[in-house]
C-alpha cells in the first residue's frame, strides 16, 4: 500500500492488480502441477509407447474414463508423497493461524475506510502472503533438517518455534498493541520488559510445551523414524533456504528485487501501524519487514568531543538570544493543533472551485504569523508531521528505511527531546482511536501526562458528528481542547489532532453540496466528487477554527495556538507529481496569540514557507520566550536555512523516505547552500544523529531544556 490516505478508485485498481497477479500465479502453479502429473503418468520409453498405442483411437468415452480415474490418481499421488503434503499442510495451517492470532477481534481494518471479517480477508485476500510465510517456515525447517539430520526433530522444533513466537506476539499485542520488533530484541532492557509480560501460568505452559515436544520427538524417532533422502540434495535445499532467509535483509531496500517481489505479492510493511502490519503479514514477515532499519547515516566526524563542541556553540547562541527574550514559556498555554488533511482547495493545480470554503481561516492568516507548511507526505503521513513539530527533528535527515519514527524509533530511545519538556503539564487530544502510530507509547515517552482518545481512561467528553460522517467533528476537537485549557490555571502544553477531514471523501458524508470543482486535476468523476466533499469538510473546519479563536480571545491568560494542516488529501488524480509536486505538498499554517498574549509581549513574524520542524522555534519566538541551547539551534535553523522537507515530487508516504529538499521564502527550490548554511545543517544532523542513533552525548538537561 503506497499511502494510507488515497482515493478508493486507486485502492480498487491496486486490488484488481493484486487479484490479476494472484490468478496468474495460480495458473502457473496449476500448470506446473499438471505438467508434473503428466510427466509422472506418462514416462518416456516403453510406458509412453504403451500409452500412445492405447490412445491411438481416442474417443470421448476414453476421455470420460480418464476423468473418472483422476480421483484415484490424485489419491495415489497423495499416498506416494504423503510426507511432503502433510508437512506443507501443517506449515500452511501454522502460517494462517499465526496471522489470525494477531487480530484482537473478529474484524480487521486494513485502513480506516475498510473493515472485513478476519477469516474472509486473510483467506481470500492474503493468500499469497500466507504462502510467503509458508516458504519462510519451510526454509527454517530445511536448515534444521541439515543440522540435525532427523525429520521429526526439524519438524517439531520448527512447529514449536513458530507456536512460541506467535504466543509471544499475542502477549506483546495484549500489553502494548504492537507485535515484537527487531529493535526490542537488540536491547537488554526490552528483553526484560518482554519477559515481564509473561505470567507464571504462561511460563508453565511454555515449559510444558517444550517438554511435550521433546518427548514426542523421542517417541516418533524411535517408533516412526523417517528415512531421509540423499544428504547432498538436502544440503543444496538448505543453502537455498539460507539465501532466501538472508534476502529478508533487503526487504527495506527500496527498489531491490526482494522488495519489489514482496510488494508484488502483497507485502505491506504498514510502518505507521505495526499491529495491522502483523495482522496483514503475520508476525514472522512483519518482524522481517523491520529488519535492517538504519536510523540515519553517521556523520563522518561524529564523536563525543565534536558533539560537545556543537553543544558549546549553541549554549552561547542561547545566551545571545535570551538577552532579548522576556517570558517563560512554561507559564503559558501552548496548543499544537494538527488539522487532519487540511489544505486550501483554491491552491490545487489545475482545479477551480466555485466559492472559497475557508474565508475565515484566510482572514486569520492575514492578521497573524502565517504561511505555507511543506508537508512530508501526500495523502498520508500524519504522525511524521506531528513528530517533527514535537521534536524539532527533520524527516529529511533520516535514512530511507526509517519512514515512521513513531513506530520504528521513539519508544526504543532512552530519551528524546520534545516540546513537552518546557511545561509542567502536557496533554494530547485525538477524537479517534489511539492505537494508530503507537501514539500511547510515544506520548508516554515524550512525557505527556494525559492522552484522551476514544476508549481511553480519559474520555472524549464532547462528541458530535456531521451528517453521515463516521468521524467526530472539529467542533468535538475544539470543545475538548477548550475544556482542557480551562481545567488548569498555570501553563500547559496541548497536542490536538483532529479527525473530521480524514478520507474517504467520496461517501457523500455531508448534506451541503454547494461546492463545485472542475479542471484536469479532478477530471475523473470520483476525484471530482471527492474534491467537492472535501471542500465541504474544509468549510466546516473554517467555521470551527474561527469560533475557537473567539473563545480563546476571551480567556484571561496567555495562549499561543500553532495550527497547521498535515497534508493534502490524495484525491487529485489528474495532477502530475513530477510537475505539480510542490503545490501538492503545501498546507496552510498560522501561529495565533490570543488577546491576553498580544497585550503581554507577543511578537509577530513573517515566514511564507516553513517546515513542521520549525514550529517549536517559531512558537518560542512569537511568545518572546527564552530558549534552551537545542532550541537555539532550532531557532537558527528556522531563520538561517531555507524550509526543509522530504522531496515534494513523489507520493510515497510511510513506505520509504526520499531525498530532502530546501525551499526559500519565495517558494523556490534551493539547490545550493552557503558555507555557513552547510555548517548549520551539519550541526543539526550531528545532534539528530546523536540523539536518535548515537550515544546521546547531547541528552542533558542543560542542552535540551
Amino acid at each position: 500500500m503506497k499511502t494510507l490516505n488515497t482515493n478508493l478508485a486507486g485502492i480498487s485498481t491496486r486490488l484488481k492488480g493484486l487479484y490479476t497477479f494472484s490468478e496468474a500465479l495460480a495458473f502457473i502453479i496449476a500448470g506446473l502441477l499438471l505438467n508434473w502429473l503428466l510427466v509422472k503418468c506418462c514416462q518416456h520409453g516403453q510406458r509412453w509407447q504403451r500409452w500412445s498405442r492405447a490412445h491411438e483411437n481416442w474417443t470421448w468415452v476414453n476421455l470420460l474414463d480418464s476423468i473418472e480415474k483422476i480421483p484415484h490418481q490424485l489419491h495415489q499421488l497423495l499416498v506416494r508423497h504423503k510426507l511432503f503434503f502433510a508437512t506443507t499442510v501443517t506449515f500452511y495451517i501454522l502460517a494462517l493461524g499465526s496471522m489470525l492470532a494477531m487480530n484482537t477481534s473478529l474484524r480487521i481494518t486494513p485502513n480506516t475506510a475498510l473493515n472485513y471479517n478476519i477469516f474472509l480477508y486473510t483467506f481470500f485476500q492474503r493468500q499469497s502472503i500466507i504462502w510467503l510465510n509458508v516458504l519462510i517456515i519451510a526454509s527454517l525447517f530445511f536448515i534444521l533438517l541439515v543440522i540435525f539430520n532427523r525429520y521429526w526433530i526439524a519438524f517439531i522444533v520448527t512447529d514449536l518455534a513458530l507456536f512460541l513466537w506467535t504466543i509471544a506476539n499475542v502477549l506483546k499485542i495484549s500489553i502494548r498493541v504492537e507485535p515484537i520488533l527487531p529493535s526490542e530484541l537488540s536491547m537488554i532492557t526490552a528483553l526484560g520488559s518482554l519477559a515481564g509480560m509473561i505470567t507464571p501460568t504462561m511460563i508453565g505452559l511454555m515449559i510444558g510445551a517444550v517438554i511435550l515436544s521433546v518427548g514426542l520427538i523421542i517417541w516418533l524417532e524411535i517408533r516412526h523414524p523417517i528415512k531421509l533422502g540423499r544428504f547432498g540434495v538436502r544440503l543444496v535445499i538448505s543453502l537455498l533456504a539460507i539465501v532466501f532467509l538472508a534476502s529478508s535483509l533487503f526487504l527495506n531496500h527500496q527498489n531491490s528485487p526482494v522488495q519489489l517481489i514482496s510488494t508484488a505479492l502483497g507485502n505491506s510493511p504498514m510502518f505507521y501501524n505495526q499491529l495491522v502490519g502483523a495482522q496483514k503479514n503475520g508476525p514472522i514477515l512483519q518482524f522481517l519487514n523491520n529488519l535492517d532499519v538504519t536510523v540515519m547515516a553517521k556523520p563522518t566526524d561524529y564523536s563525543k568531543s565534536e558533539i560537545q563542541r556543537v553543544m558549546k556553540r549553541y549554549e552561547t547562541a542561547a545566551q545571545q538570544i535570551n538577552k532579548t527574550r522576556t517570558t517563560d514559556i512554561s507559564k503559558q498555554t501552548v496548543i499544537f493543533n494538527l488539522s487532519e488533511s487540511f489544505s486550501d482547495p483554491e491552491r490545487v493545480p489545475n482545479m477551480t472551485i466555485n466559492e472559497d470554503p475557508m474565508p475565515k481561516i484566510r482572514a486569520i492568516k492575514q492578521q497573524t504569523t502565517s504561511g505555507l507548511m511543506l508537508s512530508s507526505g501526500y495523502g498520508g503521513g500524519t504522525a511524521n508531521m506531528e513528530y517533527q513539530t514535537l521534536t524539532g527533528f527533520a524527516m529529511s535527515n533520516f535514512s530511507p528505511t526509517l519512514p515512521t519514527p513513531y513506530t520504528q524509533l521513539v519508544t526504543n530511545l532512552d530519551k528524546t527531546p520534545s516540546v513537552t519538556e518546557n511545561f509542567g503539564y502536557s496533554s494530547a487530544i485525538h477524537p479517534y482511536s489511539g492505537v494508530y502510530y503507537n501514539r500511547e507509547a510515544v506520548y508516554k515517552k515524550f512525557g505527556f501526562n494525559k492522552f484522551a482518545y476514544l476508549g481511553s481512561k480519559t474520555p472524549i467528553k464532547y462528541q458530535s458528528k456531521i451528517g453521515r460522517s463516521p468521524y467526530l467533528s472539529d467542533e468535538t476537537a475544539y470543545k475538548n481542547a477548550l475544556a482542557q485549557i480551562n481545567s488548569r490555571k498555570g501553563g500547559q502544553f496541548i497536542n490536538l489532532i483532529t479527525m473530521q477531514n480524514h478520507f474517504p471523501f467520496d461517501k457523500d458524508f455531508y448534506n451541503n453540496h454547494s461546492y463545485k470543482v472542475s479542471g484536469s486535476a479532478v477530471a475523473d468523476p470520483n476525484a471530482q466528487k471527492s474534491a467537492e466533499d472535501f471542500a465541504t469538510g474544509v468549510h466546516y473546519t473554517d467555521n470551527e477554527v474561527a469560533a475557537f479563536k473567539k473563545k480563546i480571545d476571551k480567556i484571561n491568560k496567555p495562549i499561543i495556538w500553532v495550527w497547521y494542516g498535515d497534508h493534502l488529501p490524495g484525491i487529485y488524480s489528474g495532477d502530475d507529481m513530477a510537475t505539480d509536486g510542490l503545490a501538492l505538498h503545501e498546507t496552510d499554517y498560522f501561529i495565533y496569540a490570543n488577546k491576553y498574549s498580544r497585550q503581554h509581549g507577543y511578537k509577530q513574524q513573517q515566514a511564507s514557507y516553513v517546515g513542521p520542524n520549525d514550529f517549536t522555534a517559531m512558537m518560542l519566538d512569537q511568545a518572546n520566550a527564552k530558549v534552551s541551547p537545542y532550541q537555539a539551534l532550532l531557532t537558527k535553523i528556522h531563520k538561517e536555512l531555507p524550509a526543509m522537507s522530504l522531496s515534494s515530487f513523489t507520493d510515497s508516504v510511510n513506505t520509504y523516505n526520499d531525498d530532502g529538499q530546501f525551499v526559500n521564502q519565495k517558494g523556490q527550490l534551493v539547490t545550493k547552500l552557503t558555507k555557513k548554511q552547510k555548517q548549520l545543517l551539519h550541526d543539526f544532523k550531528l545532534i539528530q544523529y546523536d540523539v536518535n542513533a548515537g550515544k546521546q552525548y547531547s541528552v542533558t538537561k542543560t542542552f535540551l531544556k
